[in-house]
């Protein structure tokens, strides 16, 4: 992270400071931002935690986490590898233990009762729950042990606030136009048709992220290296807002985790998602001609689609 992306995260949550450090951390950021009161945040917790329907399996979410905990010492492998061979599905292989807890949250009706009780995305409210989410003083060890050095702790959490407007496009089902007739659906959203939420968070990104492999394959010869980086970034920042969440619902299957840390946790997961899949679109899916790799430099001689 930069003094610029500092500085600017400074502007954006209205703190103040004199000098910009070096390299800032979390324990930087909190110095610059005001703790708040957890009220609204406890509320939001209680409400899912009496919300649920089905007891959550804490042995199965924790067995999954482990796993999935695991997926992230191959991100270097990743970035050597740069384009996946046709056929293999390294990136693919990255989601499987975090399918398995986004099954186990969709049948206890955990997605629902998070929707039914989350606010809607607003840059005042992304703000408080990044005042919120820096008090959690776990976070940066759970991001340590995943592989996320401190530079890279820091940018997950400053994305979330510089990306405030793009989170306000998201929002639950009844938010959206609602369509009347098939003909509207193009433009509009059939409210019984659309998942909650947090499911979209979870789901939505591994979707992105299972795709990669024929996507990277098919792109081969007009991607840059720079592009390739920015794929494992918003892939690995993905996979980690699963297991935020993942691991939130497994702390609260055990009965460990405090109610205003479990709304934050649910909160800031969601965003560090949905800003990994506006990411990675404009990224790797969407590559304009600015950032493809020049034509000049493409090997034409031994392009090969075997």
């Amino acid at each position: 992270m930069n003094t610029a992306s500092y500085e600017r995260f400074v502007d954006r949550m209205d703190a103040s400071t004199t000098t910009a450090p070096d390299q800032p951390s979390l324990s930087d950021l909190r110095t610059v931002v005001e703790s708040m009161p957890s009220e609204e945040f406890a509320e939001i917790g209680q409400a899912i935690r009496e919300d649920m329907d089905e007891p959550l399996d804490e042995e199965l979410l924790s067995s999954a986490l482990d796993e999935l905990a695991g997926a992230f010492d191959d991100f270097e492998d990743l970035r050597e590898m740069g384009v996946p061979r046709k056929g293999e599905t390294p990136y693919a292989d990255l989601t499987d233990a975090a399918w398995i807890i986004d099954e186990h949250l969709t049948e206890t009706g955990f997605y629902e009762s998070a929707e039914a009780h989350m606010p809607r995305f607003s840059p005042e409210h992304i703000a408080d729950t990044t005042r919120q989410l820096l008090t959690i003083d776990e976070l940066g060890d759970t991001l340590g042990d995943l592989g996320f050095p401190e530079d890279e702790q820091v940018s997950l959490l400053t994305n979330i606030v510089s990306s405030s407007n793009r989170l306000s496009w998201w929002g639950k089902a009844e938010e959206y136009p609602q369509a009347e007739e098939p003909s509207e659906t193009e433009e509009k959203v059939v409210a019984s048709y659309v998942s909650p939420l947090p499911k979209r968070a979870v789901a939505g990104s591994l979707l992105w992220i299972d795709g990669l492999d024929w996507r990277l394959w098919q792109y081969e010869y007009i991607l840059t290296e720079d592009i390739i980086e920015k794929g494992v970034w918003d892939t690995k920042s993905m996979l980690a807002g699963v297991y935020l969440l993942g691991d939130a619902a497994r702390d609260l299957a055990g009965g460990s985790i405090s109610d205003e840390d479990l709304a934050t946790l649910l909160i800031a997961s969601q965003a560090i998602m949905f800003i990994g899949q506006e990411l990675v679109a404009d990224d790797v899916a969407r590559i304009n001609d600015e950032d493809r790799k020049p034509l000049n430099e493409v090997d034409f001689d031994n392009m090969s689609f075997e």
